[in-house]
């Protein structure tokens, strides 16, 4: 009796599968959209909308915090500001096109390649939909491709099962952006809705930009808007604590602020990648990149100094707040010093260029509930100075 009762657990168990990876149930995606509270384009994106200088963007202070962008040697800033009213920007920066995203309810700015095969623009669209309180974009091309945005794959539509190419994006502070580029633009308030009729347009004014419009959202953990329905958020951390996250090869790896040192330099390996995250907590900025560099794998140490923008000739680069960035590091292999842009200052790697990898920061419900699987960074990698 009990052999067979055992039989028929065994059955059981093999019978129901263990939850697959969520890109691996994109046919059931669907059933688990809800209603946002708002139709379809009402929240307006941004299209090609107006770039100015940094001395132009009167509505940015220096502690404001900014998606930054390169592109082909030039660099723009996206302003969380716009992200709280509008959540796609449709861009074109360096001869390329890209679409800015950001969800205020998971505090996710997403950056994608927006070049479609035909070479022209794709542009992307607030569905009015959301799925584990995450924004839901849809495509323009067709008007029913739906992509959530933290996993950014088409769940409908004629471009169902494609994924839209994630690009790198350093989110920081307005003041450490300038000083990383100092001749970035910035997007401009107000600007790029031209696609909408007067009355719409007219409820942007440039002096709406100017506070956050959702509250004490952000510091209460309780406070989840929309249900998460595709897996349990985890414990393990609050739920609106920030975290970098990162994706290898199906591999998930979460950085919580909170447990890196205020100014840290982390080595680590995600699935078959070797990585390299930088943090500096006054400015919430987490980097990451590749350690590999010329065939050689790296480790990287923090120096107990500031680092600049010197060019390999030994120039030092013009910076409007003549601050120093805050960290400087340097490899442990070659002794060549490195600065936060991923660029190898002096040493036998002078002129080298650290590979960034593409990834964003969440808040941790919203990270969790796409990837239940994630692993925490364990606090190891960090090497002593000098």
């Amino acid at each position: 009796m009990l052999d067979a009762m055992a039989r028929i657990l065994l059955v059981l168990i093999i019978a129901v599968p263990l939850r697959a990876d969520i890109y691996d149930r994109l046919d059931e995606l669907t059933h688990h959209l809800r209603s946002g509270g708002v139709p379809r384009d009402g929240i307006p994106a941004m299209t090609n909308p107006q770039a100015v200088a940094p001395e132009d963007a009167h509505y940015l202070a220096d502690s404001d915090l900014v998606l930054g962008v390169v592109a082909n040697g030039a660099a723009r800033a996206y302003p969380h500001r716009l992200g709280w009213k509008h959540e796609v920007i449709n861009d074109q920066l360096g001869g390329q096109y890209i679409s800015v995203t950001f969800c205020p309810l998971t505090s996710t700015g997403l950056i994608f390649d927006a070049t479609a095969p035909d070479s022209g623009q794709i542009e992307l669209g607030v569905s009015g939909m959301v799925l584990n309180s995450n924004l839901v974009l849809y495509d323009r091309r067709d008007e029913k491709t739906l992509y959530p945005q933290m996993i950014h794959a088409g769940i409908s539509g004629a471009h169902k099962g494609q994924c839209l190419q994630l690009l790198p994006v350093v989110e920081t502070t307005w003041g450490l952006w300038r000083a990383l580029h100092p001749h970035t633009t910035v997007v401009q308030a107000a600007t790029g809705l031209d696609r909408y009729p007067d009355y719409i347009r007219a409820l942007y004014p440039l002096d709406s930009y100017g506070h956050y419009p959702y509250g004490n959202y952000r510091s209460d953990h309780r406070m989840i808007i929309f249900p998460l329905t595709t897996a349990r958020p985890s414990d393990r951390l609050s739920a609106k604590e920030m975290v970098l996250g990162l994706r290898v090869a199906g591999e998930s790896r979460a950085y919580p602020f909170s447990r890196m040192p205020a100014k840290a330099v982390i080595n680590d390996r995600v699935d078959d990648r070797d990585v390299l995250v930088l943090y500096d907590a006054e400015t919430a900025t987490a980097i990451p990149y590749s350690r590999v560099v010329r065939g050689q794998v790296l480790s990287f140490r923090i120096l107990s100094r500031t680092s600049d923008l010197r060019l390999s000739s030994g120039v030092r680069r013009a910076q409007p707040s003549r601050r120093s960035l805050p960290l400087a590091f340097a490899d442990v292999e070659t002794g060549s010093e490195w600065n936060m842009r991923g660029e190898a200052l002096t040493g036998p790697l002078e002129g080298a260029q650290l590979e960034q990898i593409p990834a964003y920061n969440s808040m941790w419900f919203g990270w969790s509930a796409y990837w239940p699987k994630t692993r925490l960074w364990n606090g190891k990698g960090i090497l002593p100075p000098p």
